[in-house]
């Protein structure tokens, strides 16, 4: 069923009072599944999300940039829009909410948008949605895309020592010791996109930032938003400035020493 059509039909619900119903484990389903569009919500996302509803592989398809980059929690990397769509294909679970929770423009003249969406599957679990898109041809295009459930323990995780981190992050790159920085506050398994193949783990991190080692280098870090997903990570999008004024991604994600490092890191 069209997402707009089921929106106007929950509005309807609404006004003669009726009430949502749930089988005996207090789980939607599919017969009384209700798809509500937030008012910050767009109609891409709507539509990507009639699309997964659907299993549309073709429709799911269209969504993504040919060499779209989707980064799978156990750290599986698919690289193309067929394979993403092939992903989506076989997931049985339908979304029934879905918000947009912040927004802004990375790059005005590639006309990228960095986004944070927020979405509920009918067993009654939330994700968070970390998207970097561009919009061409009067079409949003995905390039970029990382999901990650939302604990109700997150409201409890606060993020001073990233702050502290960040703080760091900063003080090294300042000081152009990209080896240092990277050793020091990557993960293992870290990912960096921009654009070019992806480029994954410490050594190769190392490589990309090495410009970072001129002297007359410098930027800082200000974070627009932080939204902690688990105990585990925390999805941070920001503004650099200095030698570099553009948008950046951060991904932290908590080691098991306890430690906050940056598992993904993005850049326009």
């Amino acid at each position: 069923m069209n997402l707009k059509i089921v929106i106007l039909f929950y509005l309807i619900l609404n006004i003669v009072g009726c009430k949502q119903h749930s089988d005996k484990n207090g789980t939607v389903t599919n017969s009384e599944m209700e798809i509500i569009q937030s008012q910050k919500t767009s109609s891409y996302i709507t539509d990507w999300v009639n699309a997964i509803n659907d299993n549309s592989i073709p429709n799911i398809e269209k969504m993504y940039a040919s060499n779209a980059i989707k980064v799978i929690p156990s750290d599986s990397i698919l690289n193309s829009s067929k394979s993403i769509a092939a992903y989506y294909g076989i997931q049985k679970t339908k979304i029934i909410s879905v918000e947009s929770l912040f927004n802004v423009e990375a790059n005005k003249n590639r006309r990228i948008t960095y986004e944070l969406i927020r979405y509920k599957t009918e067993d009654l679990k939330e994700y968070m949605q970390l998207l970097i898109w561009r919009f061409e041809d009067q079409k949003v295009i995905r390039e970029f895309e990382f999901t990650e459930e939302i604990s109700s323990e997150s409201k409890k995780v606060g993020t001073s020592d990233i702050t502290k981190r960040r703080k760091l992050w900063m003080e090294l790159c300042n000081e152009n010791n990209a080896e240092k920085l990277v050793q020091e506050l990557y993960s293992s398994n870290t990912i960096y996109f921009n654009h070019k193949p992806i480029i994954k783990g410490v050594e190769n991190v190392i490589k990309e930032y090495a410009y970072m080692n001129n002297a007359n280098y410098s930027l800082n870090l200000q974070p627009l938003t932080l939204e902690v997903v688990n105990a585990n990570l925390v999805y941070e999008i920001g503004q650099c400035s200095g030698s570099y004024n553009g948008k950046y991604i951060l991904v932290w994600k908590k080691e098991s020493n306890g430690i906050w490092n940056i598992y993904i890191d993005s850049n326009i």
